[in-house]
């Protein structure tokens, strides 16, 4: 959760926070990217989290669904649904892939993606 927490305050700050050959790397304000550094430096498990998080395994997203509210889990039952009436293969790992992206964007909130606009119904 710390690690999370630090991840978003980058993000915020300008940030871009990567994972290139295994290691963690950042762009953005040179200031900020030396603290995020100094912070790597001081906490050597820091770079692990932070690949855990940018990048989970599937067991790893799997705990997290199941820490989830109803609502989230409901969501994630909804789209197994969807993509198995769809013919897609491996609906559970595309849904609970993209169920916990949609939960756990690194974007801050002004460039997430738009997905309902208040007062539309949507379609299909």
């Amino acid at each position: 959760m710390k690690t999370r927490k630090f991840l978003d305050a980058l993000v915020a700050d300008g940030v871009h926070v990567f994972v290139s050959l295994g290691h963690v790397e950042f762009s953005g304000p040179e200031d900020r990217v030396a603290e995020a550094r100094e912070a790597m430096n001081a906490f050597p498990s820091l770079g692990g989290e932070i690949i855990r998080l940018l990048n989970p395994s599937p067991a790893d997203r799997r705990e997290w669904l199941d820490s989830q509210g109803e609502n989230v889990r409901r969501e994630y039952r909804e789209r197994v649904d969807r993509l198995r009436k769809a013919g897609v293969a491996e609906a559970e790992g595309v849904a609970l892939s993209t169920t916990h992206h949609d939960h756990n964007s690194m974007l801050p909130e002004h460039m997430k993606p738009i997905r309902k606009i208040r007062g539309m119904e949507e379609s299909g």
